[in-house]
């Protein structure tokens, strides 16, 4: 939920603003983990389940691949353009074969474990058709719901983003970085340089649709004792697809080039995808260098297949994730409550936390991209082993446990911050019920929570936001849920459902890293999620540790924790936690009857702690 004063709008649409502003959230490198693009699409559902056909029935892997198969049939039936009639026949044949949830489930019915050979041969058809036509497809969809001339309704704005997001996601599948799907925000659909939507679109479509093809990187090293050995045979050298050529610089340091040829479907992608060649063959090299250190530069030259040259002076591909988290005011309360924790806690749970802080550190610090990867993890599952009394669950369960709790709260937490950083942002004169002119910049959390609800102050926002269609249009999500309480526990527990598995995925990488020292070309926004769930949890860590201040040890605060999102989610959906058809039949009926009441005081009561 992001808006930018600098987009030209003038001679825009609604529909067409909405779809450009959509693009710039869904692929700024600031925007929160919730309205970032989403990492999971349908080719990557494919690509894991086939991933995880490699493993037999070694490492829990049917239950891996049940897990996979849930997700791949939720959006086989949820993605619109799967629906075109070019997919059509394929998808349908997967959705009878997958068939239903409750039968992935059981390994002794589920065509997934019974029929693996046709399943992946169904799953690799598939996956081509969708490298080929899923783009496509999608672009002719959004142009027809951009171009309609009436009045957009919810309905139209829910599938551009849908199609949007669709599409983002399948580029940085395909190997685009987030970072050049923002560019082509700020440099084509910003209107810098194009006056009317139809220019602006037409040179985005000619990047979205550019085609996969051959690249020469050249990107540019120093190192003395690299330089040194190159020169030994006075010839370029070639290895692991790298061609190394040394060379002395003007100013007379020595130095390298390394030519890395790729296939991608852009500069930036081909630059992304030469980093990683280039890594595995200089920790290879590095062997003889010992410890000295290899300065890579930062610019880099890329020729492709029509030998067109491109020179780019630097490139990084970030992905900002503590934007969202805590404020200066509120350092105060923090040290507060982490001296209070400190101070009632056992040197082992002093140790634990100090780990936790220590690895974060190091995550932040480090430049190795596994590296970061796995120290994020080690201090996300440090700071939450012991919390679940269950045994003999694995170690991504005992972070689920703590975690989900944590980040289906921060949902709601994040969208509020989000909405009131829009009105601080455009300046908003809001008025409450007695014209009186509210502080949207001193005001906690709760506040914000409670006078969005009010009927007055909503309309004043929506009306002030309508220049801002894709704003608008999220800010009436939110209040749909906040004035709704089974809403909105309906969205926190769909939420928590969507991490749940995103947990296991993050697992599965940090194994693949630790065990077979294999790594993910997803991995920077892979690590933006998991550092982002690290934080969430050391916050509601130090919050419980604020509120109960005779908590002694990460693990007490986590179980009190626990204990207050069940007690919350109960209090606004009646029916939580119920299994029994006849006690969920009683339930609605007195919710329906008036002697139930769902209410959201106890959000009200968790948000008070937040400024």
């Amino acid at each position: 939920m992001r808006v930018d004063n600098r987009l030209v709008r003038d001679g825009l649409t609604e529909r067409e603003v909405f779809f450009i502003e959509c693009w710039a959230s869904l692929s700024h490198k600031d925007s929160i983990d919730t309205d970032r693009v989403d990492y999971n699409n349908i080719l990557n559902a494919l690509n894991e389940l086939k991933y995880l056909y490699n493993f037999k029935t070694k490492y829990k892997a049917v239950e891996k691949r049940a897990r996979a198969a849930e997700e791949l049939l939720g959006l086989l039936e949820s993605d619109l353009v799967l629906n075109q009639a070019v997919f059509l026949n394929i998808t349908q044949q997967i959705k009878k074969l997958l068939i239903s949830s409750n039968i992935l489930k059981d390994s002794g019915r589920s065509a997934i474990e019974k029929k693996y050979d046709l399943m992946e041969s169904l799953f690799n058809e598939l996956s081509e058709m969708l490298e080929k036509s899923y783009i496509l497809e999608s672009l002719s969809y959004l142009e027809n719901l951009i171009n309609d001339t009436k009045d957009p309704t919810n309905e139209d704005l829910e599938k551009i983003c849908a199609i949007s997001n669709g599409i983002m996601s399948m580029m940085l599948t395909l190997g685009m970085p987030l970072s050049e799907c923002y560019l082509l925000y700020n440099r084509i659909l910003l209107g810098k340089h194009f006056t009317t939507f139809n220019e602006r679109y037409t040179s985005w479509k000619q990047k979205i649709l550019s085609p996969i093809k051959d690249y020469t990187v050249t990107l540019t090293v120093e190192n003395d004792k690299l330089h040194e050995m190159l020169l030994v045979d006075n010839t370029s050298i070639e290895f692991n697809n790298c061609i190394y050529t040394p060379f002395t610089q003007i100013n007379g340091k020595k130095a390298t080039t390394i030519q890395i040829k790729t296939r991608s479907i852009s500069v930036l992608a081909a630059r992304m995808k030469a980093d990683t060649i280039l890594m595995q063959s200089l920790d290879v090299i590095a062997y003889m260098i010992g410890n000295s250190m290899i300065n890579v530069h930062n610019q880099f030259e890329v020729i492709d297949s029509d030998n067109n040259t491109t020179k780019i002076r630097s490139f990084i591909n970030e992905i900002n994730v503590n934007q969202d988290r805590l404020t200066l005011s509120e350092f105060p309360h923090f040290i507060n409550s982490m001296r209070k924790l400190y101070a009632n806690a056992s040197e082992t749970s002093v140790k634990k936390i100090s780990s936790t802080f220590h690895f974060l550190r190091n995550g932040v610090s480090n430049h190795s991209k596994e590296s970061r990867f796995t120290s994020f993890w080690s201090a996300l599952e440090s700071l939450t082993l012991g919390v679940s009394s269950q045994e003999n669950i694995g170690h991504d369960e005992h972070v689920i446990y703590s975690v989900i709790p944590c980040m289906g709260m921060d949902y709601l937490v994040k969208q509020i911050v989000a909405i009131r950083g829009i009105i601080r942002y455009l300046d908003l004169k809001i008025y409450d019920n007695s014209r009186v002119l509210i502080d949207f910049n001193s005001i906690n959390l709760a506040d914000v929570y409670k006078i969005l609800k009010e009927e007055n102050i909503k309309n004043q926002i929506l009306g002030a936001l309508i220049s801002y269609p894709y704003a608008k249009y999220m800010f009436n999500k939110l209040i749909l849920i906040c004035t709704n309480p089974r809403g909105l526990a309906k969205k926190i527990m769909s939420h928590s459902a969507k991490v749940t598995l995103h947990i296991h995925r993050l697992y599965m990488l940090r194994n693949a890293i630790v065990h077979n020292a294999e790594s993910s070309a997803d991995i920077d926004i892979l690590t933006a999620n998991l550092e982002h769930y690290l934080r969430g949890t050391i916050n509601a860590m130090f919050y419980t540790a604020g509120t109960l201040p005779k908590v002694r040890s990460p693990e007490e605060a986590f179980v009190r924790y626990h204990f207050m999102y069940d007690s919350l989610i109960k209090e606004l959906e009646p029916t939580y936690g119920l299994t029994k058809e006849s006690d969920i039949r009683k339930t609605e009926n007195e919710i329906n009857n008036g002697r139930i009441i769902p209410s959201d005081k106890k959000v009200i009561a968790w948000l008070q702690l937040h400024a």
